[in-house]
């Protein structure tokens, strides 16, 4: 017998103790510390409850501490059965990162890797290290590229980072720890940009640290290197999640980390106005939401119910400037909060406020405004400009708690108003809270 097929022999007698580990060794009770079987931003153990969609978690819970769960090892030895050898010795080295107390792991990891090493990929149909110029070499299921010398090392210390963070409670720590692996795992993955694990491990730590750029580009090297197909449970899960997040989308990627940007205007503010007179007045209160084409805000009225349609809409541009819009009804329609002015024989007429609110509506014929001594109904005819209208000005202090912007009143024809432009509306906004609250829908 020549010496290929006792490495061949040598390999079959691995698999076959490898499924022997994986279907009758029954979970090694153990004794130490239960380790975090998953990323996830918010521990559950911490003070802030995990967030949906900032986990990246191996499926279902495990059936003693510290030990992989019955179902992922059948799927694990299902691999092994239907002769997926490279995709098992990948799969294997995932889950040790969440399991490494779990000896059949343990076991397993150790007959994969001597199989592998000791058959020819026509043996086993797949080679865990195919030569660097195949087109293999791509990884399209999951195989691992030979790591040596300080590689080895610095991959090591990228996964111990991940672990560390897995297991911290403390919420900063945590950050921190995925932080430092973003920034020490991008100069490894520029000399190994096949490693499929290490794309894994980056897009669970974008997730987790709400940064959506980096989780676009992890997922498109995923998917890249075949992840798609890849019958790892936690690949397919961690995929699902970049596309629920969506992640796997270069335009909503892009909008997200631009949100994140102005989270600090998320929320309800208090509105004050004031006009060429001067007289401070309180105006209906604004609730800003994130949406899928910016930041649009809402009108809640004094009776608590948020208008059906925005009246400002936020735009983040190219440069990162941001773009304030307001909308400007044709005619006074009753949701939207006006300012209109027209010229009179006599004396001018002033509509402020808006007919759903009569508490704010200003244009009832005896309302005293410093030099017009009356306001009086503007009618339902239609006013100039319209539509959705680029603010004046905006500002905000550099705290952000409260934002200056400057409206033009509305006319009743399309001339040019100097008086308008010297004396355009001033609104103040005031933050109630400090959270960014009421992400729900319009009523």
């Amino acid at each position: 017998m020549n010496g290929s097929r006792i490495m061949n022999k040598l390999s079959m007698f691995c698999i076959l103790g490898l499924a022997i580990i994986l279907i009758d060794a029954p979970p090694i009770r153990a004794q130490a510390t239960p380790k975090v079987p998953a990323y996830s931003r918010a521990p559950a153990d911490s003070a802030s409850p995990p967030s949906s969609t900032n986990t990246y978690a191996a499926p279902a819970s495990a059936p003693a501490p510290g030990q992989a769960p019955d179902d992922v090892i059948k799927k694990l030895s299902d691999l092994v059965h239907a002769g997926k050898y490279a995709d098992a010795q990948q799969s294997v080295t995932a889950l040790l990162m969440f399991y490494p107390d779990d000896q059949r792991l343990v076991k397993a990891k150790a007959l994969l890797d001597k199989a592998m090493a000791s058959s020819k990929p026509e043996d086993l149909g797949a080679s865990a290290n195919p030569p660097a110029d195949s087109p293999a070499s791509a990884t399209p299921n999951g195989t691992v590229e030979p790591l040596s010398g300080m590689d080895k090392v610095d991959y090591e210390a990228l996964k111990e980072l991940v672990r560390q963070a897995q297991q911290t409670t403390d919420l900063a720590q945590q950050t921190q720890l995925l932080k430092q692996f973003m920034e020490q795992s991008g100069p490894f993955l520029q000399k190994h940009p096949n490693n499929l694990m290490m794309w894994e491990l980056r897009a669970a730590s974008a997730m987790g640290l709400n940064a959506p750029l980096a989780g676009y580009e992890s997922g498109q090297k995923l998917l890249a290197l075949g992840a798609a197909d890849n019958n790892d449970p936690n690949v397919q899960h961690l995929l699902a999640q970049l596309k629920n997040s969506g992640w796997l989308d270069e335009k909503k990627a892009e909008l997200k980390e631009q949100q994140k940007q102005f989270a600090w205007l998320l929320g309800t503010w208090n509105v004050n106005w004031v006009w060429w007179w001067g007289e401070v007045n309180a105006r209906d209160r604004e609730q800003f939401v994130a949406t899928d084409s910016g930041i649009e805000g809402y009108l809640i009225g004094a009776d608590g119910v948020r208008n059906a349609e925005p009246d400002f809409r936020v735009s983040i541009l190219d440069s990162g400037e941001v773009k304030w819009e307001v909308f400007d009804p044709p005619a006074d329609c009753g949701q939207f909060y006006v300012f209109r002015h027209v010229r009179g024989n006599a004396l001018p007429k002033v509509t402020i406020g808006r007919r759903a609110d009569p508490g704010s509506y200003f244009a009832t014929g005896t309302h005293h405004f410093g030099w017009f001594p009356y306001s009086t109904e503007t009618g339902s005819q239609p006013f100039y400009p319209s539509g959705w209208q680029p603010v004046v000005s905006s500002a905000f202090d550099k705290y952000k708690h409260s934002i200056t912007l400057a409206v033009a009143p509305q006319n009743a024809d399309t001339s040019p108003n100097k008086f308008f432009d010297k004396n355009p509306v001033r609104l103040t906004f005031s933050k109630v809270g400090g959270a960014a609250d009421d992400q729900t829908p319009p009523q």
